[in-house]
């Protein structure tokens, strides 16, 4: 009897197992059913045109996928669709999707063409070329961030008209048509400043007094002329042969007091002094009481005759006097 009631009680629990099996495989069978089908939220969307659609924002939308939600970012704009936004589009269009998480979150961007400020001001340079201005200059558009956004299908390129330029204040205005003047999508009146620049030259390593500067010690960097100073050395001609009075440092703009002639003639220093006299010449040994360049005019002594006379460096130690 004991051993009855055992094997009753052990098939009842089969059956109960075999019955919550079955259940457990229907319950899985149905939710992958329903998780093969579930809609699914997409990637961030680049929309080349037309209108935001269901789906551009989820696959496996079904017959909703057409369904237009409005028309979208304009041209090289984005639009942010967070969790509560993609729920309720789920909700109303019966979607069979829920957020996995609060930051869900979907971004639309309408693709566009781009033409940036820089391209802009290359295009105005160009236009002040035409209307005759020379030698190397920049065109800077006055504030900031002036780039032209275009639907995609358009063309990256510019028009400009209506230029005018003042060459009292360096100052520019125009306006700019894009993708042209004709068929102009943008029209943007602008106005800036033009800045020209020159070669100005500099030294290639630092120098000290007493080295002479030749044109190998010379190299040449662009620079706008409104941010030259007016004793900065512009003509590599009048750097030739002078020395500094210090140290010169590579790379910089050299200014007139950062050089001088070089020292021939210096204080307290024997000098060879030349006499001329019409076609006569005579020399004798003085003392420079002066120190002095090529060209400038020193007081020096005679030893022999103990005189101190005026006279003109001439060379390395030598003077001249002319009568």
């Amino acid at each position: 009897m004991k051993q009855t009631i055992l094997t009753s009680l052990d098939m009842a629990a089969r059956i109960s197992v075999l019955a919550l099996a079955l259940v457990l495989a229907a319950f899985i069978a149905v939710a992958g059913a329903r998780t093969a089908h579930a809609a699914s939220l997409k990637q961030d969307v680049v929309l080349d045109q037309g209108a935001l659609t269901v789906g551009h924002l989820f696959d496996n939308a079904g017959r909703n996928a057409a369904y237009i939600l409005g028309p979208g970012p304009n041209a090289g704009e984005t639009l942010t669709l967070n969790a509560s936004s993609l729920l309720r589009i789920a909700m109303a269009l019966d979607l069979d999707w829920r957020p996995a998480s609060p930051t869900d979150k979907i971004t639309v961007t309408r693709a566009a063409t781009i033409i940036p400020t820089s391209d802009i001001e290359s295009a105005l340079e160009e236009k002040l070329s035409e209307h005759g201005l020379t030698g190397n200059f920049s065109a800077y558009i006055n504030g900031t961030n002036h780039d032209i956004i275009l639907p995609v299908d358009q063309a990256a390129t510019v028009e400009i008209d209506e230029m005018r330029y003042d060459p009292r204040t360096s100052t520019f205005t125009a306006t700019v048509y894009a993708p042209s003047r004709d068929k102009s999508t943008v029209k943007l009146p602008v106005s800036g400043q033009v800045r020209q620049m020159i070669s100005v030259p500099v030294l290639k390593s630092a120098l000290r007094n007493g080295d002479l500067i030749g044109m190998n010690d010379l190299d040449f960097i662009e620079m706008y002329v409104k941010d030259i100073g007016s004793d900065v050395i512009t003509d590599a001609q009048k750097l030739i042969n002078m020395t500094p009075r210090r140290v010169a440092i590579a790379g910089q703009p050299v200014r007139a007091m950062d050089i001088q002639r070089p020292e021939l003639v210096s204080r307290g220093k024997n000098v060879t002094i030349i006499f001329k006299t019409g076609p006569m010449m005579l020399t004798a040994t003085g003392r420079a009481l002066q120190n002095g360049a090529n060209g400038d005019l020193v007081r020096v002594t005679n030893l022999a005759s103990n005189i101190q006379v005026d006279a003109v460096v001439t060379g390395s130690h030598e003077v001249t006097v002319t009568e």
